[in-house]
């Protein structure tokens, strides 16, 4: 007599504008998070070329967790408390009520090379991957220059069907705050002008010569940019003069560890590294 694999339905957060859940329907609940991963891909009908690209995270305000394919999420995440205590810097009453969520995101080992190479022939992982890149620019993950963020919303509004006169004289500031990150508006904040005047430019600039797809060009902004491709990690520093530590995000990827100071987002000096995989990466600490 055998004995048939309990079945449930495993929902699956996606890193799109609209935060869009999914599922790959009843899966055994000892699905590994690879198996899991490419089922939600050939539901989103992203080839199996760009199935590497992505990768099954485990996510809360506390901790976030990339999976290896061969780790079972719905394990793991009864496993949370454990892992807050050993990789999160939280109090135990803040352990108890964080509940994680299944994510699908970028793999932060997928070389960059190869993402460049998949974009061009499969326009549903370069749609999932330039969501992703969207979210850690708004939320200021991914701290940018003025001018680069003025340019990439330009682009969000493009890639949205908006034109330039969608937005009469003066509108443009009533959705910066959807289309530009917190620390640019805080800078700006004093010149409301100036960012409408630099976002409309731009907007003009693509509807006279944009090459390529909208989408292929924001990342392509990305790229240039250290902290893309970054796990993260929240954390906490002393300084000197400060009563009380300063909260940080801790950017790493497989080769730079980049640090940045949450409350004002300006970022650290990177440290490069050789091969940090053996060092302090959680995703080598799940055996």
């Amino acid at each position: 007599m055998t004995t048939e694999k309990i079945k449930s339905v495993i929902w699956v957060i996606l890193m799109d504008k609209k935060k869009q859940k999914i599922t790959a329907g009843r899966v055994p609940e000892t699905v590994t998070a690879g198996e899991l991963r490419d089922a939600v891909c050939r539901k989103l009908r992203i080839t199996p070329d760009g199935n590497e690209a992505f990768a099954i995270w485990i996510c809360s305000p506390l901790l976030q967790i990339q999976l290896k394919p061969t780790h079972y999420p719905t394990a793991l995440c009864d496993m949370w408390y454990d892992l807050l205590s050993q990789f999160a810097a939280t109090t135990e009453s803040q352990a108890k009520t964080d509940l994680p969520v299944i994510m699908m995101m970028r793999n932060v080992f997928y070389p960059l090379e190869q993402e460049r190479c998949l974009i061009m022939s499969d326009p549903q992982a370069r749609y999932y991957l330039t969501a992703e890149a969207m979210f850690n620019v708004l939320t200021g993950r991914y701290p940018i220059e003025d001018e680069l963020a003025f340019k990439l919303a330009a682009l969000q509004l493009k890639m949205e069907g908006k034109r330039e006169t969608s937005y009469p004289s003066g509108t443009i500031q009533s959705v910066a705050h959807e289309i530009l990150p917190w620390d640019v508006m805080r800078r700006n904040k004093k010149q409301p002008l100036h960012i409408e005047k630099r976002v409309r430019e731009y907007m003009k600039s693509l509807n006279l010569s944009t090459p390529g797809t909208l989408d292929h060009l924001y990342l392509s902004h990305c790229w240039t940019q250290t902290c893309y491709r970054c796990g993260f990690f929240n954390g906490q520093t002393e300084m000197v003069g400060k009563k009380k530590d300063i909260p940080v995000r801790v950017g790493i990827t497989p080769h730079n560890i980049i640090i940045w100071n949450k409350i004002t987002n300006v970022r650290s000096v990177p440290a490069f590294c050789n091969n940090i995989t053996n060092t302090i990466i959680t995703y080598f600490k799940l055996k």
